[in-house]
């Protein structure tokens, strides 16, 4: 998988505009998950034991087993919020509930837009240009209440010149419960300047540095190279040392490892390439190597697991230019080793071919079968687990979580305005347990985005029908 399949992935879940942003600024999935074959433990595996939540099935050669995940639909029905005949709060509203005693859901209402980060809702004014934040201020969630809070907020100026450009503005970041959050202005339309095409990244368990990217041209002129920079000196470091300046003018955005001590860029095809060529950068050797390359199994692109390990993957394509097929390996990038986890696999399409393979864009892959049976594979070993008592419908999506943990599941009612999100689940691969229910007063909202808030929490955004109230929907399963 390369950068643009990555970015149509994340239009998948049609996002407004702010959100895309937000999104393009996170890490692809990273974390490898551990095969789902575990046992539950806790209060929720005395909850769900009495209903099978989750079994081993034995195949009957004694040398394959096969997990088995129980699809568990919630007898309960969510019920959303409806209008409030006096109007939208001034002030941050909340209210939760419990949806079948296993999901819990908040909602946050309010009268124009707020955003969520790190747990905290946020009010930002910014100046007429976008560029300079005016005010900022914060509530911590709490029970049924929007508590305000004080947070440690700092400005940071960039001035950096890279490639003959100079990038310049100003960002805001702060610390809370050791995690780092940032966000900045974003001019629109005709005020966008040279000097403005720059974001910033985190990087997993990094507060003292952010990785700066830093843009120039557009659609197909369009190049992206990332530099670290420092928050206490605004000192910044180039990532890509070693690598040919010819090579270098080629790229046009990278995903980095965890701990960005490697990355995986792609870049403009040549003459001689006739699609988008895509690298492996090691920080350590500074070297670069075609992801072709990579332990000569002819891969076309590649996705981090972790700081070590790949998922290599190959897709083969029709007369028509149509992905087919696939094919993935799970890369050792210390040994330099591939090993076959799924070969020449068909891929689902929802009109022309109705079963096969869905990427989830990570470590593992989801195979619907004619009859539309589901199973679930592993792609750093190869191992499968059978989704029972549920039937896929072409209807239904999934999308992995950043952590790569756990799948959102989500179907939408094509009549309704907005995404009209019917049913929500979530399938989590470490616990072994698929939880869904249906959603009732969806038809009353416009719901404009569905997304991962962080690694266990799904957000939804919308509007009453009126547009006077907006609702941010938060769930945790």
């Amino acid at each position: 998988m390369n950068i643009n399949d990555y970015r149509k992935a994340m239009d998948h879940i049609i996002p407004d505009h702010a959100l895309k942003e937000r999104i393009m600024n996170q890490k692809t999935p990273q974390t490898r998950y551990t095969p789902v074959r575990r046992a539950l433990t806790g209060a929720l595996a005395v909850a769900l034991a009495a209903v099978c939540l989750f079994t081993v099935a034995l195949a009957a050669s004694p040398e394959l087993r096969m997990a088995v995940m129980t699809f568990f639909h919630l007898e309960e029905p969510e019920q959303l919020p409806g209008g409030d005949p006096s109007g939208a709060p001034t002030e941050p509203g909340i209210s939760q509930t419990d949806i079948g005693q296993l999901v819990k859901a908040q909602y946050i209402k309010t009268d124009r837009y707020y955003g969520l980060t790190g747990g905290l809702l946020e009010d930002l004014t910014w100046s007429e240009d976008r560029r300079t934040l005016l005010d900022a201020r914060f509530w911590e969630i709490k029970h049924n209440e929007a508590a305000p809070v004080e947070v440690d907020l700092h400005t940071q100026q960039i001035d950096v010149t890279y490639d003959g450009i100079r990038y310049q503005g100003e960002f805001y970041w702060y610390v809370r419960n050791g995690a780092l959050y940032s966000f900045k202005g974003i001019p629109i339309g005709a005020d966008t300047q040279p000097e403005d095409q720059w974001y910033v990244s985190h990087l997993s368990g990094r507060t003292d540095v952010v990785l700066l990217h830093v843009s120039e041209g557009r659609q197909l002129e369009y190049t992206e190279t990332a530099l670290l920079y420092h928050l206490d000196t605004g000192e910044v470091e180039e990532l890509f040392v070693g690598v040919d300046p010819a090579i270098l003018e080629q790229f046009d955005g990278s995903i980095w490892s965890p701990n960005a001590g490697r990355a995986l860029v792609t870049g403009h095809a040549g003459p001689e390439h006739p699609s988008t060529r895509e690298w492996l950068y090691d920080r350590e050797t500074e070297t670069l190597t075609e992801v072709g390359e990579l332990g000569n199994v002819g891969a076309g692109g590649a996705i981090f697991v972790d700081d070590n390990t790949l998922i290599l993957s190959t897709y083969t394509e029709n007369e028509n230019g149509s992905q087919e097929a696939v094919t993935y390996w799970v890369y050792d990038i210390p040994s330099s080793r591939a090993v076959q986890t799924l070969a020449q696999s068909p891929l689902y399409h929802k009109d022309r071919h109705p079963n096969g393979i869905i990427p989830f864009y990570g470590g593992s892959c989801m195979e619907i079968g004619q009859d539309g049976s589901a199973c679930l594979i592993d792609l750093t070993t190869g191992a499968r687990t059978m989704l029972e008592n549920f039937t896929f419908e072409k209807e239904m999506n999934f999308f992995l979580n950043p952590s790569g943990d756990k799948v959102l599941y989500y179907v939408m009612d094509s009549e309704a305005d907005g995404l009209g999100i019917s049913q929500l689940g979530v399938i989590d691969l470490e616990k072994g347990t698929f939880i869904a229910f249906d959603r009732e007063g969806y038809e009353d909202l416009y719901e404009s985005s569905l997304h991962w808030e962080d690694n266990r929490t799904v957000s939804i955004d919308a509007t009453s029908s009126d547009g006077g109230t907006r609702y941010i929907l938060l769930y945790q399963f």
